[in-house]
């Protein structure tokens, strides 16, 4: 290789390196993360709403797939207050009172307050932000009862994959706050993904195939869902939800559905939990998204290796 053609290559694989990362950028709503000018999520920080009661905020949508496919979904028809990568709880009280549905986004409000973001010497993205939670029935709404800081750490692709990890860290501003999933059988609540189901969709953990049932199904720490879910909606790829086996009240326990609905990492569960004033309760998720076969193994070992660095902070 001649001097000429060397510095050409260098010259190339300097820019290719320096556009190889994720970076950040404004939109009406909200924040759009990319990855070598690809948009790869969304961040709503402003309430978003079908009416004037039941807004919305705090959450991903669109989520995309490697090749670009989105694979979120954001007020279906079928459960309207679904939306995207979430995080609720039907049971929200103080005491003995209910002061908020934030699942079914009842007395519900999220005012997020801060965004930090900052990439990491690989060039990886963490997106930081900083939220209270309020409602109506509790001092009309002027205080929070809840501060929130969730720091979703954005990986570059690698390969046929994308993890994003999700540092949830909740610390209630008032004594006797209680969180509690739906009020049934079910019990579901806590990290949810509202995604395209196609006709051809399968869940599977560590065991192997799983049946959907309409209560929770003992799954391991991940699910994987998969079909004809890229190429839009032409060609074979899926999501895998993570829930870190070092997460309080750790039950392996998921709502998982095949059609019209959400999949949910329970957490806690039907019976509320009591949280500390002031003690933060924090839970760490990770999702992984792909296209064609995804190798557990290795993304395993990824996300095993990303979880310890992350949550030792």
């Amino acid at each position: 290789m001649n001097k000429t053609r060397l510095i050409t290559a260098i010259l190339l694989f300097s820019v290719s390196q320096l556009s190889a990362q994720i970076s950040l950028k404004k939109e009406l709503g909200g924040i759009w993360i990319t990855d070598a000018g690809q948009n790869i999520a969304f961040y709503q920080k402003e309430p978003m709403s079908l009416n004037a009661t039941e807004k919305r905020n705090n959450f991903l949508h669109p989520v995309m797939l490697p090749d670009g496919t989105t694979v979120t979904e954001n007020i279906p028809d079928d459960h309207p207050h679904h939306r995207g990568i979430f995080w609720a709880w039907h049971q929200i009280f103080i005491g003995d009172q209910q002061v908020s549905d934030g699942w079914d986004l009842k007395n519900f409000m999220v005012d997020v307050k801060s965004i930090e973001f900052q990439r990491t010497p690989n060039g990886d993205g963490l997106l930081k932000t900083g939220s209270f939670w309020k409602s109506p029935l509790y001092k009309d709404g002027t205080e929070a009862y809840l501060e929130e800081t969730t720091t979703y750490t954005f990986h570059q692709k690698k390969g046929n994959y994308r993890l994003i990890h999700f540092k949830i860290r909740l610390v209630p501003l008032v004594e006797g706050l209680k969180l509690g999933g739906s009020n049934d059988e079910k019990g579901y609540g806590g990290f949810s993904a509202r995604l395209k189901l196609p006709a051809d969709v399968v869940l599977k953990s560590a065991e192997g195939t799983i049946k959907a049932t309409n209560t929770a199904v003992q799954a391991g720490n991940y699910v994987i869902v998969s079909g004809s879910m890229a190429k839009n909606g032409n060609g074979p790829g899926g999501v895998m939800l993570y829930a870190d086996p070092n997460n309080p009240l750790n039950s392996q326990s998921w709502i998982l559905r095949d059609k019209d609905s959400m999949q949910n990492a329970v957490f806690p569960g039907r019976y509320p939990i009591a949280l500390e004033k002031d003690v933060p309760l924090e839970l760490n998720y990770t999702i992984v998204l792909f296209t064609g076969k995804l190798k557990e193994r290795y993304v395993l070992r990824d996300i095993q290796a990303d979880d310890s660095a992350l949550t030792d902070e």
